[in-house]
């Protein structure tokens, strides 16, 4: 298939074209104009913003396949301002693809996260959770409810979280541990799910390839307590374990929006993903791909 790809040079999206190049598709890698120099080997280069829909629409009513997994950028603290400029960024992406893709009669992979669904505490999560949003799964939420409701040839994948060399994970838990200022957000008894960035580059391209829509769930065989991530991270780097810190003294310096949803707690079910997309986890726990992370951030 031709498949156009946004955010074709960020970690995931990035991790998906070169998936996708290497599943023997042609990859056309929609990217910023200072980010050009990055697309994946392989691919043919669009210059566009998510922002700009005449830079993309044509793009995607003319190929088989639209891969959206491109965002606007966040720096710094994440406030109620930056939330909203997400949701605007998304909005404007989510209206432009569908109207290509209906038009074109394209199918659309469409990037979601664990956050739409927000806290179930212990309780497993699956594709028929409903939507209750964490405040970072808001704009993501509001796409998925729009494109569930366009009629589209539509294949939405719900990502846990995604691990790897690079993304949050460097910034949540690696370079903390490694400078030695890391410590659990809050008690750290909220579930996560991870999934290596592997894996979730696989899903993509099983659900480009899948002939129906759905909605999948991405996640690993072993959701687990925040607290014992941070555990195996620190462990792996040969440091003490840390302590913890309260939700209110992380919101000051990361928002509160972003320490709201990091103290979600999302125990997610991958079974669907695997019995319709015949997608398994190569990394099955987060311990199986850690080792293999870790080793790449230190250049070994």
């Amino acid at each position: 298939m031709r498949v156009l790809v946004t955010g074709a040079t960020g970690y995931v999206g990035g991790a998906a074209a070169r998936a996708l190049v290497a599943a023997g598709h042609d990859v056309v890698a929609l990217v910023r104009p200072a980010s050009r120099d990055r697309a994946p080997a392989g691919a043919e280069v669009a210059v566009g913003d998510l922002d700009d829909p005449a830079s993309y629409r044509d793009l995607a009513a003319g190929v088989d396949c639209v891969v959206h997994a491109g965002q606007r950028r966040t720096r710094g603290r994440i406030t109620g301002r930056q939330i909203a400029l997400l949701a605007r960024t998304e909005a404007t992406a989510v209206a432009t693809l569908a109207a290509a893709c209906a038009a074109g009669g394209t199918r659309l992979v469409h990037t979601s996260g664990a956050f739409v669904f927000g806290d179930h505490g212990a309780d497993w999560v699956d594709e028929d959770t409903p939507l209750t949003p964490s405040p970072l799964g808001t704009h993501h939420a509001a796409g998925v409810r729009t494109l569930r409701a366009a009629g589209l040839d539509l294949r939405v994948l719900h990502l846990g979280f995604v691990y790897g060399p690079g993304g949050n994970f460097t910034t949540i838990l690696y370079d903390p541990a490694r400078r030695g200022i890391l410590r659990c957000p809050g008690p750290g008894r909220n579930y996560w799910s991870p999934v290596h960035l592997d894996d979730a580059a696989a899903a993509y391209v099983a659900a480009a390839e899948h002939p129906a829509g759905g909605e999948w769930v991405i996640a690993d065989d072993h959701p687990q307590p925040l607290r014992a991530l941070v555990d195996q991270v620190t462990d792996a780097l040969g440091r003490r374990r840390v302590g913890s810190v309260p939700g209110a003294v992380l919101g000051l310096a990361g928002g509160r929006p972003a320490v709201g949803s990091l103290l979600t707690s999302y125990r997610l079910r991958n079974a669907r993903a695997k019995a319709e997309l015949g997608w398994k986890p190569v990394h099955p726990a987060f311990a199986d791909g850690l080792p293999g992370t870790l080793a790449a951030l230190r250049g070994t």
